[in-house]
């Protein structure tokens, strides 16, 4: 059984919502969201080919932004007709065409937005994927059995839908939110998101290119919407305001997470608790102190975050010192943000039952995060390499 207890703490600052998950009174997670609409990641549009580039195989779009978006052949395959592996990108658009695009990643600069039209529309248990006729589900959901209940929940409910899209069947994602919750309310999230695309698809119809149709939830409503689970024990907010945004949005939304709402005493600096202030600090330092005397060193090059263990005034034995560097490696790499490519010089160590369970170590600090990781094999030089998207 899983004890831990895990609290969400949130406070608004500086246009910025901070929200810190700790779990047994150590920060494991850091989330940061604006306050305002300024985050154009997720929004949807019904926008306007202005030009296709064969060379390139994309095109650009109109969106009503300052800069043309950006669509390429891997976002734009779902409007092809057959084979998606076979087509290029005037098998998909023509110059003038109205389509329906996300923006994936958004505009910097004098460069447009990153756009798909692989549209997706998601609330706290599921994604809704009109362009594919797959179900998914989360695999931070290990439970076989509760994976199986969560499916069967989904083929269900989804059959029961006429909803728009290119398949005869619809597209989920289950989230990790939907573990262990009633069918009662999976049902109704599914049918409040066919509902929403349907509603979409509507106001599609009746607008002129370029026209913004859908903006996805942003701070504290996306926080709580998509970080707090079953293991959440507590959610503290620091402000009144914020405290009546979150019990409005969650009694409207998410019913069953307002037991778990309380807001901090007024003359509270909320983030002093647990001494989160300074884990901060850390997670900007390049060196990390381990408890034993030992330390880590973490550097970022244009390729690949280094990572260095070091032994310190350390006494114990490498493995010791490894499977201290591990656990506080992986809740940093968290912290940080850190993706791509990353390389961990581990101390040197004799046997290979040490170097498994170093890397069981790393592995099992990396079980609740989102983002998905990937880590090879121990070299014979103590070094291991990983990926995390």
């Amino acid at each position: 059984m899983d004890n831990r207890q895990q609290e969400f703490l949130i406070h608004v600052d500086k246009g910025l919502v901070q929200a810190a998950q700790v779990e047994d009174g150590v920060l494991t997670n850091l989330i940061i969201e604006p306050v305002a609409a300024d985050n154009m990641v997720g929004r949807i549009y019904l926008g306007r080919v202005v030009h296709v580039e064969p060379r390139l195989q994309a095109a650009f779009i109109t969106i009503g932004e300052s800069h043309d978006g950006f669509l390429n052949m891997r976002g734009a395959s779902v409007l092809a007709e057959g084979d998606m592996r076979e087509a290029d990108i005037q098998d998909c658009v023509a110059a003038g065409d109205t389509v329906l695009v996300q923006i994936t990643r958004p505009s910097i600069g004098d460069k447009g937005a990153h756009l798909t039209a692989n549209i997706t529309l998601a609330n706290r248990h599921f994604v809704l994927a009109p362009y594919s006729s797959r179900i998914a589900i989360s695999s931070a959901i290990t439970d076989e059995n509760e994976r199986a209940r969560l499916m069967a929940i989904a083929e269900k409910t989804n059959s029961q839908f006429d909803i728009e899209s290119q398949h005869e069947k619809t597209g989920w994602i289950i989230r990790t939110q939907a573990e262990t919750v009633s069918e009662n309310i999976l049902a109704a999230d599914m049918e409040k998101l066919a509902h929403a695309w349907d509603a979409l698809l509507d106001k599609a119809d009746t607008s002129e290119a370029p026209q913004l149709l859908h903006k996805d939830s942003i701070g504290i409503e996306r926080i709580l919407r998509d970080y707090i689970s079953h293991h959440t024990s507590s959610i503290i907010i620091a402000d009144a305001a914020s405290f009546d945004l979150a019990q409005a949005y969650c009694e409207e939304n998410i019913q069953t997470i307002l037991p778990l709402l309380s807001q901090a005493p007024p003359d509270e600096d909320l983030f002093e608790r647990y001494d989160i202030h300074s884990e901060i600090k850390k997670a900007l330092a390049v060196r990390v102190e381990l408890a034993s005397g030992g330390w880590i060193s973490i550097e970022d090059t244009q390729a690949m975050t280094t990572i260095d263990v070091n032994s310190g005034n350390h006494n114990a034995p490498a493995r010791a010192v490894n499977l201290e560097a591990a656990a506080t490696i992986a809740r940093q790499i968290c912290l940080r943000a850190i993706g791509g490519l990353i390389a961990i010089d581990f101390i040197d160590m004799e046997t290979p039952s040490d170097n498994q369970a170093v890397l069981n170590a790393l592995s099992a600090g990396f079980a609740n995060d989102k983002v998905p990781v990937r880590i090879g094999d121990m070299s014979d030089f103590g070094v291991v390499e990983m990926t995390r998207k």
